[in-house]
């Protein structure tokens, strides 16, 4: 059930706020000799948004020349020409302006003052644009997801996106913490750390700039700092036309900061509960005198505790890009990053229950860990990509990466639920031993444009794309079986032991191909029909260096998933769409008890819904109701008697099962409500159906809720901008894997969070954030009887410094 503080229905809720925010006036942008002006010292970029609003101005420029950018502050009655001139001053940017429209651009010359072409003319709606860097907003004009630049309202599926303002006011440094303050995610912790979001009630797969393949276990061992990164795309629902093998879940697309036009510099230097200390430099420049070539790099460190016993974690980062105009049609990028993460004191398997399913009465701060655990993770990535523009719209763009990714990890394991009676149960029952790596290859190769045919105008775009991860991987255990109280853990109960020999070193090479298209065709003026499909390989073989490791291959030709989608426009705001889109996944690690591989599991999603893209595009909504089809998904075979060992190490056997599905309602609203005013909000109504109609165990609520804002004060205070935060979720029902005939609940809550930043002037600036603020106690994931349980992180409180230099 919801918190008694926060009740809320689905459709009801949704739809209210969609008709709210649709009936605020949209702005009419009128041209005054001269208008009464307060703007602060800020960033470019903002304050040119700022003087749009105040002079009720249509504003058009590229995010790339404002970023990095600093503007004074400009107060009185001015001229729009004159208040441009003070804004601009020594950026090296001119303003041109026709009637009530201005467009930035680079200066022709540094003569300082603002031009004034009374030929241009500048479109109301100004420039697609999917880049957030540097924007101040919550929103972006366009998504990259399917590899082509397209706005959130033309793509009929639920698409969310967290720009890099939103990450920089909430202080989220990791995938995993942007992951839960997005709309309609749920995290599922896995045992050996593995964890995983779920989108629906279903795994997400994940791309770095629009390439799948290439992210091993993003959100588990391998977790990606944010620094490195523009905004996170994400599309809930099948994307098989996107990355051909997964779940219908949905996509993570993260997309990487690129080298900006002018010199820029950001260093910043972060303190935070449980003794975090972070500093990041970011900084770039051209590196000819015509600025053709263009370099950006960034460092950063981080160590920081817990708020859980005995862990503590450092992690330097490193991340660099060169981008040379090869000439006036092509360009070439080139990059590398690398990660190197340490955990002392690493937590595998969580909390146990009693074993009638109650929780036990344990401090926050419960750790289960030796001192002496430890997980050792590193991320090395090479990256290039050529693109070159043809004439009209059409464009190239061939795309490589390499990234070899490896952890150690070495944990002491506490596994066991408790008896109520005696208090007892939980042993350190094994010593864990794990190492992998992981090598993958990805490739991406694609063209489009659009063309003139019977009246309309139809885009196309045809790609192909392949990827290979090849995983090496290390176990070893040893047992233990000492008893050990959870009540008052001992993290030196037991000296660091020898390592043991490897009894396990399976060797698997996973290859994933296909193609794809993607088409949209302009059937009237507002009307567009969206088809696509890809066809796809996968081929996992698995051998091993030792006799006990399993050898098998798994192979699936010519795997076809369809895309469509209808896009009705009403008006130039909003539109209607549905769309149909499927997903396969390979299912190798099943097999029957006749020794063949299951069949795939296939999902279909099917969607319908409205978006509005207002204020110029600097608000989007959007309202959809979804189902999802899943079939074929594995379920154990109890008549098998587990005669499987030949296949696989558990020796359990499957069977491929009835349909699953999910239905339910998305809501969105991202993006400037009002003048100074950003919000990221969207609410999820999920219901899941299991084989013979019944509600299946799930870690996926019925109803969630989330919401972050950010609000600048006006007039004389514009210094300060004030935000906070709301994520709320129903409680669902859990039943225990390891005792079928226990159940337990987890409850619903509601967790807030609060921030404050202050300008000082065009240099400095500070932000605060809170995290829960209230203090909330509550389960972020539960698990079994005897492991897998968590709890959410108490209040937390950053303060994150900032200087950014005159260049």
């Amino acid at each position: 059930m919801w918190s008694p503080r926060l009740n809320l229905t689905p459709a009801p809720l949704a739809l209210a706020a969609m008709l709210a925010l649709g009936s605020i006036p949209q702005s009419q942008a009128q041209t005054a000799p001269t208008v009464t002006l307060s703007i602060a010292a800020q960033p470019l970029g903002q304050a040119l948004n700022e003087l749009a609003r105040q002079a009720n101005l249509q504003l058009l420029f590229a995010p790339e020349l404002v970023a990095g950018k600093t503007a004074p502050a400009v107060s009185g009655t001015l001229s729009v020409a004159d208040s441009l001139e003070r804004l601009l001053a020594g950026s090296g940017l001119a303003a041109a302006i026709d009637g009530n429209s201005v467009i930035i651009r680079p200066a022709p010359a540094a003569t300082g003052k603002v031009a004034t072409l009374a030929e241009i003319s500048v479109s109301a709606r100004g420039e697609r644009a999917a880049t957030s860097d540097g924007t101040g907003a919550y929103t972006t004009r366009a998504v990259t997801l399917a590899g082509a630049e397209r706005s959130l309202r033309e793509t009929p599926q639920s698409v969310s996106v967290v720009t890099r303002q939103q990450m920089d006011d909430k202080n989220l440094f990791t995938l995993d913490q942007v992951l839960q303050q997005s709309t309609g995610l749920t995290r599922m912790n896995r045992s050996f750390g593995s964890h995983e979001f779920l989108s629906r009630g279903n795994a997400l797969s994940y791309l770095i700039d629009g390439m799948p393949g290439i992210s091993d276990n993003a959100t588990g061992w391998l977790i990606p700092d944010m620094a490195v990164y523009d905004r996170v795309e994400i599309l809930r629902g099948s994307a098989g036309l996107i990355v051909g093998a997964g779940t219908p879940g949905g996509v993570v697309n993260l997309v990487r900061k690129r080298p900006r036009a002018e010199a820029h510099a950001d260093v910043t230097a972060t303190v935070g509960s449980w003794n975090q200390r972070r500093v990041e430099l970011d900084a770039g420049t051209p590196l000819n005198a015509a600025g053709t070539v263009r370099g950006r790099a960034l460092l950063a460190y981080e160590e920081r505790a817990y708020f859980y016993d005995a862990a503590h974690s450092r992690m330097p980062l490193f991340y660099g890009i060169v981008e040379a105009d090869i000439d006036a049609a092509t360009t070439l990028r080139a990059g590398a990053r690398h990660q190197h993460t340490v955990t002392d004191g690493y937590w595998l398997f969580g909390l146990p229950r009693y074993s009638n399913g109650a929780t036990l009465p344990l401090r926050r701060s419960t750790s289960l860990a030796q001192d002496w655990n430890r997980h050792d993770a590193t991320i090395s990535e090479l990256f290039a990509d050529l693109e070159h523009r043809f004439g009209g719209d059409w464009k190239a763009k061939a795309a490589v990466n390499r990234t070899l990714g490896d952890f150690d990890q070495q944990a002491a394991i506490v596994r066991g639920s408790i008896n109520p009676a005696t208090q007892q149960g939980a042993r350190l029952y094994t010593l864990n031993y794990r190492k992998q790596d992981i090598v993958t290859m990805g490739l991406d190769v694609n063209v489009g444009g659009s063309f003139l045919a019977g009246g309309g105008k139809h885009e196309v775009l045809l790609g192909m794309n392949a990827s290979r991860a090849i995983t090496d991987d290390h176990s070893a255990a040893t047992a233990r079986g000492l008893p050990f109280d959870v009540f008052q853990p001992n993290n030196t109960l037991l000296p660091r032991p020898a390592h043991p020999a490897w009894n396990s070193l399976p060797h698997l090479n996973e290859q994933h191909y296909g193609a794809y298209a993607s088409t949209r065709w302009e059937l009237r003026p507002q009307l567009h029909l969206l088809l696509g499909g890809r066809l796809s390989w996968f081929d996992k073989q698995t051998t091993g260096r030792l006799d006990t490791d399993p050898v098998s291959r798994y192979k699936e030709s010519r795997e076809f998933t369809p895309y469509a989608g209808l896009v009705q426009d009403l008006g130039q705001r909003w539109s209607v769409y549905g769309s149909y889109a499927s997903i396969f996944q390979p299912q190798s690690l099943y097999y029957t008890v006749g020794g063949q591989a299951l069949k795939p599991v296939v999902g279909d999603t099917y969607e319908a819904g409205v978006k509005g893209e207002l204020y110029d595009g600097r608000l989007n909504v959007a309202l959809a109701a979804f189902r999802i089809n899943k079939r074929d998904t594995a379920v154990y075979d109890e008549a098998s008697n587990d005669d499987c060992l030949r296949w696989n190490l558990t020796g359990s056997c499957y069977r491929n099962g009835r349909p699953l599905r999910s239905t339910g309602i998305d809501a969105d609203a991202s993006g400037e409500v009002l003048p100074g005013w950003q919000l990221s909000s969207g609410y999820t109504y999920n219901i899941a159906r299991g084989e013979a109609g019944e509600t299946p165990p799930t870690v996926t609520p019925k109803h969630m809720l989330r919401i972050s804002t950010s609000y600048r004060l006006p007039g004389a205070w514009n210094h300060w901008t004030i935000g906070g935060g709301v994520s709320a979720q129903s409680g669902y029902l859990y039943q225990a894997d390891d005792n079928p005939d226990v159940s337990f609940r987890n409850g619903g809550r509601t967790v807030w969070d609060a921030r404050a930043s202050y300008i000082f002037n065009r240099h400095w600036s500070a932000n605060l954030s809170i995290a829960n603020l209230t203090d909330k106690t509550y389960w972020a994931a539960t698990g079994e009887l005897r492991r897998g349980n968590y709890f959410g992180e108490p209040r937390s409180i950053i303060l994150t410094l900032r200087y950014t230099p005159s260049l």
